[in-house]
């Protein structure tokens, strides 16, 4: 019988021993990227997993009502404790109108008397960036039927500046807007920008 001659290249021995090393190393390669990957979606996914569940467990507890007032608040910044009577007096006098959440980024600390119940814990910041807070305090008041933003920034115009407070304010921001937002529904100072304790300082970034 006639062999047929193949027009194909002969591989020697150990070059075939060579590519079969490289192909398995290269096969190996592209598993581990691949691990690499999925790890990565899986820690995203995560991620996505408990923001989920903290902002679901905030709506749940914070936005049921027509009004919502954040105060971001550390008991390890001095100036956001200066603000402790104040923040108490405005809730006490707008509590039935208002629901009051005092949100702490930081890990521990104390809370304040008679607001036990208004305490938030934000370590991991979703809230915290989800109204764009950046210190401690700071006001998002919100009208949660709507999802509008009201007023954003300073309880009143004592911090002038990081470690600068006047003794007395001249211009109480958060009580004129409370105010102005119960009894006409709208605020005429909308925002302006709160001086206090950096939350990534204290909190967990």
């Amino acid at each position: 019988m006639k062999q047929v001659q193949s027009n194909l290249p002969v591989i020697p021995k150990n070059k075939r021993f060579c590519w079969g090393w490289g192909l398995i190393l290269l096969g190996l390669v592209c598993l581990q990227i691949s691990c690499v990957n999925q790890g990565g979606d899986a820690q995203e996914a995560n991620v996505d997993s408990n923001s989920s569940l903290i902002i679901d467990e905030f709506r749940s507890k914070f936005e049921s009502g027509q009004y919502l007032c954040v105060i971001s608040y550390s008991s390890e910044c001095p100036i956001a404790k200066s603000y402790i009577k104040i923040i108490q007096s405005l809730h006490e006098r707008y509590k039935d109108r208002v629901t009051f959440c005092l949100l702490n980024p930081g890990v521990g600390g104390k809370s304040i008397s008679g607001l036990q119940d208004c305490v938030f814990h934000d370590p991991q910041l979703f809230i915290c960036n989800r109204y764009g807070i950046k210190v401690y305090p700071q006001v998002v008041l919100v009208n949660c039927l709507t999802r509008k933003v009201m007023y954003a920034g300073k309880i009143d115009d004592r911090a002038v500046s990081l470690g600068v407070v006047k003794s007395k304010a001249t211009i109480p921001y958060l009580e004129m807007a409370l105010s102005q937002l119960v009894e006409k529904g709208v605020v005429h100072v909308q925002s302006n920008e709160a001086i206090g304790c950096f939350v990534g300082d204290i909190g967990l970034k």
